[in-house]
């Protein structure tokens, strides 16, 4: 079978044998949607699809927060399916005991399973570059800084643009110190995963959990397909 991740930035298509192992992989650019479907439909194997971005594609078996995941939901219709499949992904490694799941990209959004095999959602805020980006575009004088990590423990600074970098990032490292350390208080044996673009650059500074940066949404598709 073949799944297919159609997240904000690109759209990813791996090509999986039926012992689970991937044969293939292919990936689009978000804009090049019109070349990714028509590589699908020259496809012969299954397609099953999750799309982050409430595009429905005309070919192929799209998963929604309604669909019969290994887990039941304490969260509303409304959670991103791209956030379930990657759970589902991610209990097919890890088939027992608590997880949350940070992935750093667009957006940062934070993933809980309950050992009892429960969603329980988590938070959702803005990602690295997104914050960097709205400090340039709601403001009149800030410029537009690309991410660099910037962490010290002297919080001083000279110039707008070092702010900019110290603020941000040390922004999010305490943001994830607190939010990962009230789920570790719900349980204290939870598997911790940072995945995403950005996962292994924080996941680094924080010196805790694994990165993982595996097709999770792919995997969780894989299995749904073994139902």
């Amino acid at each position: 079978m073949i799944s297919v991740d159609a997240g904000n930035t690109r759209i990813k298509a791996l090509v999986f044998n039926e012992d689970g192992s991937v044969a293939e992989r292919q990936n689009w650019p978000t804009s090049a949607r019109a070349e990714a479907l028509m590589w699908l439909q020259q496809q012969s194997k299954p397609l099953w699809i999750c799309d982050s971005t409430g595009y429905d594609w005309p070919v192929g078996r799209q998963v929604r927060a309604e669909d019969r995941w290994s887990f039941q939901l304490d969260y509303a219709p409304t959670v991103g399916v791209d956030r379930l499949a990657a759970l589902e992904g991610a209990r097919q490694r890890f088939p027992s005991g608590a997880l949350l799941m940070v992935s750093l990209g667009t957006c940062i959004t934070y993933s809980y399973l309950s050992a009892d095999h429960r969603f329980q959602g988590g938070a959702i805020s803005l990602g690295w570059t997104s914050r960097l980006r709205a400090l340039h575009e709601f403001t009149g004088s800030l410029p537009r800084l690309d991410p660099v990590a910037a962490a010290d423990s002297d919080p001083r600074t000279a110039t707008s643009e070092a702010s900019m970098l110290r603020g941000v990032f040390q922004g999010m490292l305490d943001e994830l110190s607190a939010e990962i350390h009230r789920f570790e208080k719900i349980n204290g044996d939870l598997t911790l995963i940072f995945t995403g673009g950005d996962g292994l650059t924080f996941a680094n500074h924080l010196k805790k959990g694994i990165f993982a940066d595996e097709n999770w949404v792919a995997l969780g598709l894989w299995a749904l397909a073994q139902k």
